[in-house]
């Protein structure tokens, strides 16, 4: 199963009410680049379908791709200021062949 930090579900419940306070399940996908190694991470708000697992994740409904299970285990999303007053959410995915342990 997927992790959220408390920033990456704060931002995300910020949108949820944002939009009206109601809103479908969030989608993680997970694709394969096509000219290199390593993965791209896609979010949206969507409908489940048969081929997809619920999680409740700090309160928030999240989807994920039957499929996807396997390379999604163990993945951290989170919400994190890049420069100044740039945000973004990283995908911290131990699965991904282009992904670094962090050191301290």
């Amino acid at each position: 199963m997927i992790k959220l930090t408390e920033d990456a579900a704060n931002q995300i419940n910020a949108q949820i009410k944002n939009s009206g306070g109601e809103s479908d399940p969030l989608r993680v996908a997970v694709t394969k680049h096509k000219n290199h190694k390593g993965f791209q991470y896609l979010m949206g708000f969507d409908k489940k379908n048969d081929n997809d697992s619920l999680y409740e994740i700090r309160g928030i409904n999240i989807i994920i791709h039957n499929d996807l299970l396997e390379i999604t285990k163990g993945m951290e999303i989170d919400y994190v200021e890049i420069e100044g007053e740039d945000n973004q959410f990283i995908f911290k995915n131990p699965n991904d062949p282009n992904y670094k342990v962090p050191t301290e």
